[in-house]
């Protein structure tokens, strides 16, 4: 039985002391083995889906096993942080956000370190739709967080220069 049924028996215990008897008994729940069937949905949808995906089409079974029996398998399920980011239509953010990306630092990350709000997660790509202008605030800041420079174009364009390229 699982730790909840047993739980459901005994309501005068704890879940830790039912789990805390049921080790020193041996009496521990065992899953059963992947089917072939098992197998070949994790093969099929792993490109397509990840571990959450293919827990919807497997739901007696947990992420972590998935992502176990995938390995066992040889199989790499689709991550979506290996996406291409897309392109929001605003040159200086694009590069910027390639640039926390090479370096392994997530959007999201990047704009809660330098006080950005959500600029470099969403607000540059709302803005390019708009036709505003850039953020430049928010812009210095990415470039003097990559340690980086900017340098002016014609026409009131900008470039920047990563100095470490």
């Amino acid at each position: 039985m699982r730790l909840h049924d047993l739980h459901a028996l005994l309501p005068g215990r704890s879940r830790q002391s039912v789990s805390g008897k049921r080790s020193s008994t041996g009496f521990t729940y065992r899953r059963p083995p992947f089917t072939r069937g098992e197998d070949e949905e994790i093969r099929r949808a792993a490109a397509t889906k990840g571990a959450t995906g293919i827990s919807h089409i497997l739901p007696h079974r947990t992420k972590w096993d998935i992502t176990k029996r995938a390995q066992e398998l040889g199989v790499t399920l689709f991550n979506s942080h290996e996406l291409p980011l897309k392109i929001l239509g605003e040159p200086l953010a694009d590069a910027i956000r390639k640039r926390a990306r090479e370096d392994g630092i997530s959007v999201r990350a990047l704009d809660a370190e330098l006080g950005t709000g959500l600029y470099f997660t969403s607000c540059a790509a709302l803005r390019a739709q708009r036709g505003s202008k850039p953020n430049m605030t928010a812009i210095r800041k990415a470039i003097e967080f990559f340690d980086a420079a900017l340098i002016p174009g014609p026409e009131g364009t900008f470039t920047i220069d990563w100095k470490d390229e």
